[in-house]
């Protein structure tokens, strides 16, 4: 989890001053997402962005369900369970980056 933050402040702080300092709220929209999806380099962000914070996300509810799980049998089905979810959600989502925005 440690990791996942790690990695993940600078990714979130660049995307949020970016989009609200830098290009303001009022001029984000679907053209300005194409602009930027129109690069490989911003695609690859988002994607990288969209991971690690769904994978910190995953791994602190992990955390949660590991208070009520203390049997070692079911942790290692949460684990497996929750990572797999982490994959397949994690795959869409940069499915959907990668592919771009269609007009």
């Amino acid at each position: 989890m440690r990791l996942s933050a790690i990695l993940l402040v600078p990714l979130v702080w660049i995307h949020a001053i970016l989009n609200t300092l830098i290009a303001g709220p009022e001029n984000i929209n679907l053209n300005y997402v194409a602009m930027r999806w129109s690069s490989i380099g911003w695609r690859i962000y988002s994607t990288l962005l969209l991971a690690f914070a769904f994978s910190h996300g995953i791994t602190g509810f992990r955390q949660i369900l590991f208070d009520f799980a203390t049997n070692s049998t079911t942790r290692r089905i949460l684990n497996l369970f929750l990572f797999f979810f982490w994959i397949v959600l994690s795959l869409v989502g940069a499915t959907g980056i990668i592919s771009g925005v269609g007009k």
